[in-house]
């Protein structure tokens, strides 16, 4: 029996293509319009770049620094666009001195001259920190003293020790120069003939010292300087006899380290050198004396080159053999003893 399929068309499939389509179209919009965003993004991030480099650069502006001698003073006058933070002078190059801008854009400022040829410094730094310098020399015959005293320090290798040459010197006339060793009484170098320069040279103390310097002018203007050496030291030697008085034993010590040991026994030459062995601080060795006189000239050198040396002489002599007593002579009978009375 043949079947007749009855087919009904679904009334709703139009309508369901008809939203699809609404939902691609929308979507479409959306990434067009997303598109023109980051389209409109990058062109406005290049006009903008583009914009920023065409931008004229502020180039710094400078202050105007101005400099006038009247008589025995120098006039100082600073104008500028921006507040000055600000200046700072020196005489020759020696201790800078501050004065504030208190915000303003111009500043003045009388100095007294210093006498003889003296050239003046000039720094102004403004708020941005732009700086601005100027110098210029001046030259007053009756103007004040106000240059501090200069002072310098050398080592001088001596014959002994380590020396420190102290060096003051002032553009018109020192007073006197002090000098302390850590906390110790301060020594007084008066200006004698060269009043201009006082110069001194002071061992320098054993180990690690601060050492502190005063110099002082006449018109009371006082350099200090305070500093740290550490001094030379020499080698110490200790000799001894052993117990039977027989052989030297010497022993050398150094805080840094024994380099060398050279000494001549009834001039019979011997040296060692300890550079290999890294310079110990502290070696011993022995040495056997002569019978009778001996003279011994030690010369013991340290790493640093300081050296000590040892002259000394003494006398050696060997005991002499122990007496056993005088031998009984040979071949001689030994007593007979006598009979008890119990032999008897």
């Amino acid at each position: 029996m043949n079947q007749i399929l009855d087919y009904t068309p679904n009334k709703n499939s139009k309508k369901s293509s008809n939203s699809s389509d609404t939902v691609v179209r929308v979507f479409a919009i959306i990434l067009v319009i997303f598109s023109l965003c980051l389209l409109g993004s990058g062109v406005y991030s290049i006009m903008k770049n583009k914009e920023e480099e065409n931008k004229p650069i502020d180039k710094p502006t400078y202050a105007t620094i101005d400099m006038v001698q009247e008589g025995d003073q120098a006039v100082i006058t600073v104008t500028h666009d921006k507040v000055i933070e600000s200046m700072v002078y020196s005489w020759n190059s020696d201790a800078e001195r501050s004065v504030k801008g208190d915000g303003k854009k111009e500043l003045e400022k009388t100095l007294d001259l210093p006498a003889g040829q003296n050239t003046l410094y000039i720094k102004v730094i403004d708020v941005n920190g732009v700086e601005t310098s100027a110098h210029k020399e001046f030259t007053a015959e009756s103007g004040v003293d106000i240059m501090n005293p200069v002072i310098s320090l050398d080592i001088v290798n001596g014959e002994e020790e380590k020396m420190l040459k102290i060096t003051a010197t002032d553009e018109t006339k020192l007073d006197f120069l002090t000098y302390r060793w850590n906390d110790e009484e301060e020594v007084k170098v008066d200006a004698e003939e060269n009043y201009k320069e006082i110069v001194v040279e002071v061992a320098i103390k054993r180990g690690t010292n601060d050492i502190t310097i005063v110099a002082v002018d006449s018109e009371n203007n006082t350099t200090t300087e305070t500093k740290s050496y550490t001094g030379l030291t020499k080698p110490e030697i200790v000799i001894n006899l052993s117990d039977d008085g027989s052989t030297l034993i010497i022993k050398a010590t150094h805080e840094n380290g024994v380099k060398g040991v050279y000494y001549t026994l009834n001039d019979n030459p011997y040296e060692g050198s300890f550079e290999e062995q890294g310079n110990p601080k502290e070696v011993e060795f022995t040495q056997v004396l002569d019978e009778g006189y001996n003279r011994l000239v030690l010369t013991v050198t340290s790493v640093d080159g300081t050296e000590t040396v040892f002259d000394g002489e003494c006398e050696y002599y060997p005991p002499a053999p122990e007496d056993e007593g005088e031998p009984e002579p040979e071949g001689e009978p030994e007593p007979e003893e006598e009979p008890t009375e119990e032999e008897e």
